[in-house]
């Protein structure tokens, strides 16, 4: 592990990340629940852990860039809403 990472945060990153993968596996088939939309926060999670999962998600801002870019403008409001640098 690398210095900057805190020791839990893997740990944490797996025990959240693949039950939302499961979650949005299952949200495919059944129309309550938002599918793409938890398989896609998964893979963000787990993403720094598994590089698959990295690979998949720089061919999908390639595909689809502005998804991205709202994601990160949406992320910058967040934090300047709540105080957070």
């Amino acid at each position: 592990m690398s210095g900057d990472r805190k020791p839990g945060r893997p740990y944490w990153r797996h025990i959240v990340g693949w039950p939302l993968l499961i979650l949005g596996i299952f949200g495919l088939a059944l129309p309550f629940l938002q599918g793409i939309l938890f398989i896609v926060v998964a893979l963000t999670l787990l993403a720094p852990e598994i590089p698959l999962f990295g690979r998949a998600i720089e061919a999908l801002k390639k595909r689809v860039p502005a998804v991205f870019e709202k994601a990160a403008e949406m992320k910058a409001s967040l934090r300047r809403r709540f105080g957070q640098p």
